[in-house]
């Protein structure tokens, strides 16, 4: 039976044993509504939609025969937002920052569709461009729903075959993935992928993976990763073009699929200003400093008005060189909303100029275990380094070393927690203990620990020494965005130098420590700890935790060895061979005893093991929005979990007149 997806309550009960809520209308942000169909709204509200309007900008084109009219444009089966505040008015350009090109930002989270979504808390399954989903008891079989009628920003169908041509096309070509992603084979064995009819598809798995729910509404199913415009790329790809490694030559590419892989990015690397999307924004324009992004006139989703979204007409990202650019353009109202970049400690300087600026301050909440967490690398190339990070006393007498309460002072007006790195309290299986373990302020512990080692200290007592008498020295690497990453590696630098441990530091652009990290050549990368809601920690592959080659790199080898089934990489220990076996039983579980009793060993296993060791925690996010910039909420959750501007709806902000 089809489930509506307003009313799929996906706590972990509901998940694993298939119950099926009573019907009704669900808050997606704070103070607003989605329902999943036209058809839905009025049945559960009473009230009818009789007539769609659009923006003034898409009515004079329509007048000049560039585009059908709205009703045309629309899917038979539009999915209705209920607005924050009020129904919004049409019309204007918005504009954020990032920092960089190619880094996620302000104005490249909002603008992500997903097959599924999820609410602003985390806490639920909501529609998207899948109208509903069916999961079989068994879970082994997810069925989704799609929208009649639906098309791309260019006015052509949306349906199962952009699917289908995901999977059959990019995911089973082997030289666009050579090596088939873990996520979609549970048990080794890839999963299926069926087309029931032009608006149904069906995936099939060798065995239960209740996990793929959380996946699907995430990552695991936008643009890119899960469907692609068929009609577009096709192109580019050698089974429907004999001449595509012709056109790529001809576009400076040596192979196909090299170009294949160029058209298809939606994220922000994408430079194909063609490229047709299902997203509120489509790329129009890209230079060096800027990008322009216009309203899709194809979009899916309408207010209780009929008015089709998004209200504004452009989206700008203004690309800047640092976070402190973007707090002072904050300040001088020259930015219409900031999030990402700018910090709290910055709070008191936000409030003083708030008049000046036109804007308001808001505090939103953090749903991350740790603000900034540092890993040593496991896997280390080094056989000396790699031996004392792989000594566990080590790991736990650097946790002890750190000052969090100073951290939280500092930088947090005391309103953080200081903490260790690990899953939300929200979450049914959290035990207390794992936030407080080797947590303490305690060099003296720290410095025993070290002793006890054998690092002993050089002669003038300034820095411990290497088991082959070289000075104890280590680099910490870090992109300094989202959050004051550069202050807190600033004094955790002075922490672990008052133990003897000589720490140099090294800010980074994103992709390049990405590069960095990736190639096994870091000694600590720093990164925050985010997915620490249930419905996140509950995915390994983005997980920080058990993604040895996530953001924090802790031991990118051993990931590859579990990644590939052994044909890359470097075999790890047993007990990381146990950690993943534990994860394998954890992820495909259908008993919601098994699945805590799983979740509780392999945080045991964590907290003792301290692979990732965290600062402070679930603090406040300071967030500045213009005054005339409306149906933003005054309060909302703003983290990687429900992809920080994701959930507080773009679509259906507007500049008030």
């Amino acid at each position: 039976m089809l489930r509506k997806l307003t009313v799929a309550m996906l706590v972990v009960g509901l998940c694993l044993m298939g119950i099926t809520p009573v019907l009704a209308q669900k808050e997606w942000i704070p103070g607003a509504k989605v329902y999943s169909t036209l058809a839905e709204y009025e049945k559960l509200t009473g009230k009818k939609i009789e007539k769609f309007h659009e923006a003034p900008m898409l009515r004079v084109k329509v007048a000049a025969g560039e585009l059908p009219p709205v009703e045309k444009r629309l899917p038979e089966e539009p999915l209705v937002i209920e607005p924050i505040e009020e129904i919004g008015q049409y019309g204007g350009r918005i504009t954020g920052t990032a920092l960089g090109p190619t880094t996620w930002n302000d104005t490249a989270q909002p603008r992500l569709e997903f097959s599924l979504t999820v609410n602003n808390k985390v806490t639920e399954v909501l529609p998207n461009i899948a109208k509903g989903y069916d999961f079989s008891e068994d879970k082994k079989t997810l069925t989704l729903y799609l929208r009649k009628g639906m098309k791309w920003s260019d006015g052509h169908p949306f349906t199962a075959d952009d699917y289908l041509f995901w999977y059959e096309d990019v995911l089973l070509n082997d030289e666009l993935t050579p090596v088939k992603p873990r996520a979609w084979s549970p048990g080794g064995e890839l999963m299926k992928m069926e087309k029931v009819d032009d608006y149904t598809i069906r995936l099939h798995f060798a065995q239960p993976y209740p996990v793929i729910l959380n996946y699907i509404a995430y990552f695991g199913s936008r643009q890119e990763s899960f469907f692609h415009p068929k009609h577009y790329l096709k192109r580019w790809h050698i089974k429907y073009n004999p001449k595509a490694n012709e056109l790529a030559k001809e576009e400076g590419y040596d192979y196909w699929w090299q170009a294949f892989n160029f058209h298809k990015i939606t994220g922000p690397q994408q430079q194909d200003t063609n490229l047709p999307m299902v997203r509120p924004f489509i790329l129009k324009k890209r230079t060096p400093t800027q990008k322009i992004f216009e309203r899709n006139p194809y979009y899916w989703k309408i207010d209780t008005e009929g008015n089709q979204l998004p209200y504004l007409d452009e989206l700008v990202c203004d690309i800047v060189e640092s976070a402190e650019i973007t707090t002072l353009k904050a300040i001088a109202g020259e930015i219409s909303y900031a999030g990402m970049d700018i910090a709290l400690k910055d709070y008191p300087l936000f409030k003083k100029n708030e008049e000046k600026g036109g804007y308001r301050t808001l505090l939103y909440k953090y749903l991350r275990g740790s603000v900034c967490a540092f890993a040593f690398n496991q896997t280390h190339k080094d056989p000396v380094l790699r031996k004392i990070f792989q000594d566990v006393r080590f790991r736990q007498a650097m946790s002890l070393a750190i000052n969090r309460d100073e951290i939280n002072n500092i930088l947090y007006f005391g309103k953080a927690i200081p903490c260790q790195a690990t899953v939300h309290p929200t979450c049914s299986y959290y035990k207390e203990e794992w936030s407080k373990a080797y947590a303490q302020y305690d060099p003296e512990r720290a410095n025993k620990l070290l002793d006890e080692i054998g690092l002993k200290w050089d002669k003038k007592h300034q820095y411990r020494l290497r088991p082959d008498g070289k000075s104890l020295a280590v680099t910490i690497e870090f992109w300094p965005g989202e959050g004051p990453k550069t202050k807190i590696c600033e004094l955790v630098k002075g922490y672990w130098e008052k133990v003897g441990v000589k720490v140099s530091l090294k800010p980074e652009e994103r992709s390049f420590n990405a590069m960095r990290r990736n190639a096994n050549e870091v000694d600590v990368n720093v990164w925050h700890v985010d997915r620490t809601s249930e419905l996140r920690a509950y995915i390994p592959w983005t997980s920080k935790f058990f993604n040895f080659k996530s953001e924090l790199g802790q031991g990118v080898l051993w990931q590859d060895w579990y990644d590939t089934g052994g044909k890359a990489g470097e075999e790890p220990p047993e007990k990381i061979k146990r950690m993943y076996k534990l994860l394998d039983e954890w992820t495909t579980t259908t008993s919601e005893e098994e699945y805590r009793r799983l979740a509780q060993e392999l945080f045991d296993f964590y907290a003792e093991n301290l692979f990732i060791i965290g600062t402070v925690g679930m603090a406040p996010k300071v967030i500045v929005v213009k005054n005339n910039l409306r149906n933003v909420p005054e309060k909302a959750y703003f983290d990687a979990d429900n992809t920080f501007w994701n959930t507080l709806g773009i679509a259906q902000w507007f500049l008030k007149k």
